[in-house]
């Protein structure tokens, strides 16, 4: 049996959750905080995972797992800031295009994409054009968002930046895991330690307050992190059977978790031409899944 499918499916869901989350908790507090601080949190649990499993490091796969770190520390923080900003059901499926990018890579590698695949690319892309488009005048407020802040340019900037940060984080960490064999957990250890870095030092030449501690919001903010990097684990894990295209896009199938908790808990609506959007770039990545 492969594992590859139910591991990357429920990496796409674990990420879904954490997401929806952190973007309601960096409605209370900076998004780079909830980042940093929930960066933190699951690093801890990283290592104590390290530490029961006794496994050894593999240089190359630590060092691929670094260059996945820088990436998706920035995408993370562009990614809850546009949870924070405007309608996550519109801004996770964005995001979730970037499991084109693993796609793409697989091209420039030699694996000539199937029918289905480019089909799923088409879609995917179809679907962020509609989802895109401007909302009925009126239509602006919606529940659990802060009052005036519509789906603007900067957030459909912030959301296709996302997009591309995660889909290399996929490609960084498959070739961590099969093309340098690294241990999982050492890619993701990597992974973690230079997102850390990197989200400090945005912090440090930014606004320094953004690392202030979370007081009592700690609780939610780390059930945050822990989630994420439960969901990097089962993604290296997945990323092992050597599918890179296929497990990329079941990874980038958080958006269900997002958009379904968010109509959900928060009474989310969308347009028509919108919800239409939604279901194009969900099924865009459920094509490039099935290919």
């Amino acid at each position: 049996m492969n594992f590859g499918v139910p591991l990357g499916l429920s990496s796409g869901l674990c990420w879904g959750a954490a997401d929806f989350f952190g973007g309601m908790q960096s409605r209370r507090l900076p998004a780079l905080t909830v980042a940093f601080w929930s960066q933190v949190a699951g690093a801890l649990g990283l290592a104590v995972a390290l530490a029961v499993s006794g496994t050894r490091p593999v240089p190359a796969g630590i060092a691929w797992g670094l260059v996945a770190g820088v990436g998706s520390g920035c995408a993370l923080v562009l990614f809850y800031r546009g949870l924070a900003e405007g309608t996550m059901s519109i801004v996770a499926p964005i995001s979730a295009c970037g499991a084109v990018v693993p796609v793409a890579a697989a091209l420039l590698t030699g694996h000539r994409p199937g029918a289905l695949t480019g089909l799923g690319v088409i879609t995917a892309i179809a679907g962020v054009v509609l989802v895109s488009s401007p909302r009925p005048h009126g239509q602006e407020r919606r529940a659990g968002a802060p009052a005036g802040r519509g789906r603007s340019g900067r957030v459909l900037a912030m959301a296709l930046a996302s997009a591309l940060g995660f889909g290399l984080f996929y490609v960084f960490v498959d070739a961590g895991t099969t093309g340098s064999r690294g241990e999982p957990l050492w890619v993701i250890a990597g992974a973690r330690a230079s997102s850390l870095v990197m989200l400090s030092t945005i912090a440090l030449v930014g606004h320094r307050s953004a690392l202030r501690w979370p007081g009592r919001r700690i609780g939610p903010v780390a059930l945050v992190g822990i989630g994420d990097t439960g969901a990097n684990l089962l993604f290296a894990y997945a990323a092992t059977t050597g599918n890179l295209a296929v497990v990329g896009v079941l990874g980038s199938l958080y958006p269900v978790a997002t958009v379904v908790l968010a109509r959900w808990l928060l009474g989310e609506r969308l347009s028509g031409g919108q919800n239409a959007g939604v279901v194009l770039a969900l099924t865009g990545v459920g094509l490039l899944a099935a290919a």
